[in-house]
C-alpha cells in the first residue's frame, strides 16, 4: 500500500526556521506592523504571504503589460511615491549588410527579461526627491493594485541604469510579498480603446478641462491633465463633472479634488487629478455603478487580449 511519512523533528525545525526568516523579513520591510509566528504561518498557508521569485513573476508581468501605476514606499516611511515598471529591452545590435553598417533589433520578446528572475526596472519616482531617498534606502515596497486586492512586493535598490538612453532604476527581483485584501475601494482601469471622456470645471471663471480618465470607482475618478490644466485644481476644492461614453453624456456630477500628483510614463510626465464624487441621489449612484461595470468589462477584455498575445495569464 501507499506509505505515509510523518514530519520528523528535523522537518518541523526547518519549517520553524523558514517561518522565523519570513517573519524577520516582513518586520524589516513593514516596520509599522507587528507579525507573529501564528499570523505568518496562517498567511503562508492561505497564500497571502508569497515567497520565492517564481511566485511573484506573474504579478510583475501584469504590472508591466497592464502599465500599472506602482506605489513606492521607502524604509517604512508614510510618504508614497509613484512609478511604473519598464521593459529592459536590449540595445540594438550593430551588423554589416551589403557593406553597410546597420543597427538591428535583437531577438527579444516583450517582457522577456522578467523571466530571468534577476532584477526589475522601473521609471524614476515622482515626486523626484524620492529618487535620492531610494538610492540610500534599505527597504523598498512596491504596491500594485488589482481589482480585488493589493500586492506589496519587497525589494532593494541595486543601481541607476539606462534603457535606450532613458534613465531608469534597477531593483532586485522581489522574493517576498504579501496580499492585502480590501486595500482600497475598487477602481476599474480605463482602457485606452474605450471612448470615455470626462469634462471638469472648477467655476465659471476657469476654463473647462476635457481629459481621459485613468480609473473610476463608485466613489470617484482619476484622470490625466496637462501641466497647465493641473494647476487649475486645488486640493479639497469643489468642481463639476460631466462623464461621456461614446460621445453620449451619461452623468452630470459634483465632486471634490482629493488627489493631485505627477507620475512618470514611458515618455514624459503624467499629471493626475483624483476627484471624489458627491452622489446626491440614488440615480447618480446607479449611473456611476453602471459606468464602472462598463469600464471593468472593457478592461477585462483588454487583459484577456493581452494574455492571448503574450501567453501569460495576467492578473485582473
Amino acid at each position: 500500500g501507499r506509505q505515509h511519512c510523518a514530519a520528523g523533528p528535523a522537518s518541523i525545525a526547518n519549517f520553524g526556521h523558514m517561518i522565523d526568516d519570513i517573519k524577520r523579513k516582513l518586520q524589516k520591510f513593514f516596520p509599522r506592523e507587528h507579525f507573529t509566528t501564528e499570523n505568518v504561518e496562517h498567511g503562508v498557508a492561505a497564500g497571502d504571504i508569497l515567497t520565492g521569485r517564481e511566485s511573484l513573476l506573474r504579478y510583475l508581468q501584469t504590472a508591466l503589460f497592464d502599465e500599472k501605476v506602482l506605489e513606492v514606499e521607502l524604509d517604512g516611511m508614510p510618504m508614497v511615491y509613484f512609478s511604473r515598471l519598464k521593459d529592459d529591452v536590449p540595445e540594438l545590435i550593430e551588423d554589416v549588410v551589403a557593406g553597410k553598417v546597420v543597427w538591428q533589433k535583437p531577438d527579444y520578446t516583450d517582457g522577456e527579461y522578467l523571466t530571468c528572475l534577476s532584477h526589475i526596472v522601473t521609471l524614476p519616482l515622482e515626486p523626484g526627491l524620492g529618487n535620492l531617498h531610494l538610492r540610500y534606502s534599505r527597504c523598498i515596497v512596491l504596491r500594485m493594485f488589482t481589482s480585488t486586492f493589493a500586492v506589496e512586493m519587497a525589494t532593494i535598490f541595486e543601481d541607476l541604469d539606462k534603457v535606450h538612453d532613458l534613465p531608469v532604476l534597477r531593483l532586485a527581483f522581489p522574493e517576498l510579498a504579501r496580499i492585502v485584501r480590501k486595500a482600497r475601494e475598487f477602481r476599474a482601469k480605463v482602457p485606452e480603446s474605450l471612448d470615455f471622456v470626462i469634462s471638469t470645471e472648477i467655476d465659471e471663471d476657469t476654463p473647462e478641462v476635457q481629459a481621459i480618465p485613468l480609473n473610476i470607482g463608485l466613489k470617484g475618478i482619476a484622470f490625466t491633465a496637462s501641466k497647465a490644466e493641473q494647476k487649475l485644481f486645488k486640493l479639497n476644492s469643489g468642481c463639476s463633472l460631466k462623464l461621456y461614453l461614446h460621445d453620449e453624456l451619461l452623468a452630470k456630477l459634483q465632486g471634490t479634488v482629493r488627489h493631485i500628483s505627477r507620475i512618470r510614463k514611458k515618455f514624459g510626465i503624467e499629471y493626475v487629478c483624483g476627484i471624489e464624487f458627491e452622489l446626491r441621489t440614488k440615480i447618480h449612484a446607479a449611473v456611476v455603478e453602471s459606468i464602472v461595470a462598463t469600464v471593468q468589462r472593457a478592461h477585462l477584455k483588454e487583459l484577456a487580449d493581452k494574455s492571448d498575445a503574450t501567453g501569460i495569464n495576467l492578473i485582473t
